[in-house]
């Protein structure tokens, strides 16, 4: 998670102005990516099929803490069966999108490049995230850079147009299931993806949860 990171703050003080300080950015972006992915591959490599848990788990030191919200939101990290091969997808498909974009964008090229980290920072964390109102933070996270990777770098003139629709239809569609979250909140009284495996919920509701 923090390798894109860190990439980005490496780029952010760079210059753009020469053909050699652009090419120095290319390059920090695309090994930062790349070292994503054979660290995602190793995960992958290391990953135990025959458990049902959540593997790799990383516990934040902020879980449990009543003036922080206590358990309605908690930031674990874990992987399951799942979750693992969309990370792999996720850090398998940005240095392929930097590297089909290698030499075609020169204007606004920090912010190109550090958009596209920032992306795969946020949709490993959705990705991760065993809890549910995280995962959504990190998913409508996602929407703003898209909309402005859209309309800085997009082709043609409905780029603009095509940038709102995008991100209006994402937003409104998502936001069902933040209702359905708070729902999954009212009765179990937490959105931790560990304790609802713990629950059952009635049939009818979990219809309705289905459907949002």
């Amino acid at each position: 998670l923090l390798i894109p990171i860190l990439g980005s703050l490496i780029i952010l003080p760079m210059s753009s102005c020469t053909i050699e300080s652009q090419n120095k950015m290319k390059k920090i972006a695309l090994t930062t990516s790349l070292i994503n992915f054979f660290i995602s591959l190793f995960i992958w490599y290391q990953f135990d099929s025959s458990q049902t848990q959540y593997q790799f788990v990383v516990t934040s030191l902020l879980e449990n803490q009543p003036a922080l919200g206590g358990n309605f939101c908690n930031l674990n990290f874990g992987i399951d069966g799942i979750s693992l091969y969309f990370v792999l997808l996720t850090t398998f498909v940005t240095p392929v999108a930097l590297l089909s974009n290698y030499s075609n964008i020169t204007k606004n090229l920090k912010l190109f490049l550090i958009s596209f980290l920032l992306l795969e920072t946020l949709q490993i964390c959705a990705f991760v995230s065993l809890d549910l109102l995280l995962f959504y933070i990190f998913f409508e996270s996602v929407l703003p850079i898209l909309f402005i990777v859209i309309v800085i770098f997009g082709h043609g003139n409905d780029r603009i147009r095509s940038a709102f629709l995008f991100f209006l239809y994402t937003l409104a569609g998502s936001l069902p299931m933040l209702l359905c979250i708070l729902m999954i909140y009212s009765y179990i009284g937490s959105t931790d993806f560990q304790i609802i495996s713990l629950y059952s919920i009635s049939l009818d509701s979990q219809k309705i949860i289905w459907l949002s």
